[in-house]
């Protein structure tokens, strides 16, 4: 029988924990069903006002939500600077919570140095975000949530103008799950070192 030391329990303890943080981090998840579809976009339309909808792209939220395959996807922002800086960090104070808490975080963000290569009469972008969401669901949930109203609106105020689209990852070599793994492997070897003087854990 195996014999459980300190240091399997410690290996044990962090396997799981490592387990619990993938299935939790998702990305692989059950397809948007018609009838989930039909709930978000009546939330959507509930916000209306003045049987306007809050949100340009309505039709195109349905048809994306429609098609969903229920993997995680990536959204590129190419946003023009904030007018009020205040406003764009209202914004991240509360956007980011609402990501972080489904698994969603910013991937990549920068400032173009020079200008290169761009159509003619295209004004340039200021800045470049790249934000992992688990699922439609997800987002779906976030824009049609409690504080959807706010998010919105800090949204409005902080940007002049952006264009988003959502991708799927072809290539790339940040692993997020792999980062995670290491950190893990790397709290395991830190703590073993530090619980070795202590005779519990070597019995």
């Amino acid at each position: 029988m195996l014999r459980l030391t300190g240091s399997r329990l410690l290996v044990l303890a962090l396997a799981l924990l490592y387990a619990a943080f993938w299935v939790w981090y998702g990305g692989t998840g059950k397809p948007l069903s018609p009838d989930e579809v039909d709930r978000f976009m009546a939330r959507i339309d509930a916000m209306a006002t003045d049987h306007q909808s809050p949100f340009a792209a309505r039709e195109t939220i349905e048809a994306w939500a429609r098609a969903d395959d229920g993997r995680e996807f990536f959204m590129v922002n190419l946003v023009n600077d904030p007018a009020d800086l205040a406003a764009a960090e209202a914004y991240n104070r509360v956007i980011l919570p609402e990501l972080f808490k489904r698994a969603g975080h910013p991937i990549f963000m920068s400032r173009p140095i020079a200008r290169f290569i761009e159509p003619a009469g295209l004004a340039p972008w200021d800045f470049v975000a790249i934000v992992r969401y688990r699922s439609m669901r997800d987002m779906l949930d976030m824009i049609t949530g409690p504080e959807a109203e706010k998010i919105r609106y800090l949204k409005e105020g902080s940007v002049s103008k952006t264009h988003v689209f959502p991708t799927h990852i072809g290539f790339s070599l940040l692993w997020v799950r792999i980062f995670v793994a290491l950190a893990f492997a790397a709290l395991g070897v830190g703590l073993h070192f530090a619980l070795r003087p202590f005779g519990w854990y070597a019995r």
